[in-house]
């Protein structure tokens, strides 16, 4: 069984299919393109119709079915499409596009004075909590930040009305006026057990924690040789995208128990020993 999940861990994270994409805009230097897990995007500024930005977008969502174009309050318009180097010069707006801005609202601004305010598309909350061994989510100490967010475009975890519990970190995105005094949504989390550490802390999987999430995730190695791992729980209600398998940006997500494990060549023999390890307490 355990050689079984192994194998099935492997593949998952080596297993990574992509296409180039023309990339410009924001001092990016890719000459040859970028290699794209979902899409490749444009974004052209409305007023003069200039091309802002190209590039690449990983994502588990499919935003070819209702997402393809989005635009903001701040004119902007960003596309996405599909195939082999498609936003380069001919790629242009579709004209049968429907393009609607989503209405602009106020949003607490770092405390809770509503004179001390901001505007945008969506309010914006995040913050460090406590869990303990019980799964209870606890507050902390750590200040909470709140503001507003002008998306250039919303995929994946940048879905609106969803809050996200990331190890200890909870992120919520909802998109009525002064939302984000507290979560705007409750998260339970799920039971998929997970390693956790932190690129900060030794990386060996002996010595990593654990939680529990929706999903497993893992981050690169850094340049120093140590990877982030943990676990996501997202709110009720939010799209069922958030809870697939998958690459969204740098993260890969996966729903099995200690799925992002570190496959160093003794990978088996320390997962097997850890698995053994959790059976009996």
């Amino acid at each position: 069984m355990i050689s079984l999940k192994i194998l099935c861990i492997l593949t998952f994270f080596n297993s990574t299919a992509g296409f180039l994409c023309e990339c410009s805009g924001f001092g990016l230097n890719c000459p040859d393109g970028c290699e794209a897990g979902s899409y490749c995007f444009s974004t052209w500024i409305l007023r003069n119709g200039g091309l802002k930005e190209q590039g690449c977008k990983t994502t588990r969502a499919d935003l070819l079915a209702d997402r393809q174009c989005q635009t903001n309050r701040k004119g902007l318009v960003t596309c996405v499409c599909n195939t082999e180097k498609c936003n380069g010069q001919s790629f242009t707006i579709p004209s049968d596009i429907s393009l609607t801005v989503p209405p602009t609202i106020k949003c607490f601004n770092g405390d809770l004075i509503e004179n001390n305010f901001c505007f945008g598309h969506y309010c914006t909350y995040s913050g460090e909590v406590i869990l303990n061994d019980f799964g209870d989510i606890l507050p902390s100490s750590y200040p909470i930040y709140r503001g507003c967010a002008d998306d250039e475009y919303n995929d994946d975890l940048n879905s609106v009305n969803v809050c996200t519990l990331s190890n200890s970190i909870i992120t919520c995105k909802c998109n009525t006026p002064f939302c984000n005094r507290d979560p705007a949504f409750p998260i339970p989390l799920g039971n998929v057990l997970c390693f956790m550490s932190s690129s900060y802390t030794d990386s060996s999987t002996k010595a990593l924690k654990y939680c529990r999430g929706h999903l497993c995730y893992k981050l690169p190695t850094d340049e120093d040789g140590k990877t982030s791992r943990g676990c996501l729980s997202v709110s009720d209600g939010a799209p069922e995208e958030l809870k697939k398998s998958g690459t969204y940006r740098f993260f890969k997500y996966c729903n099995q128990d200690l799925c992002n494990g570190d496959f160093a060549e003794n990978a088996m023999d320390l997962i097997k020993e850890d698995v053994e390890n959790i059976t009996k307490t």
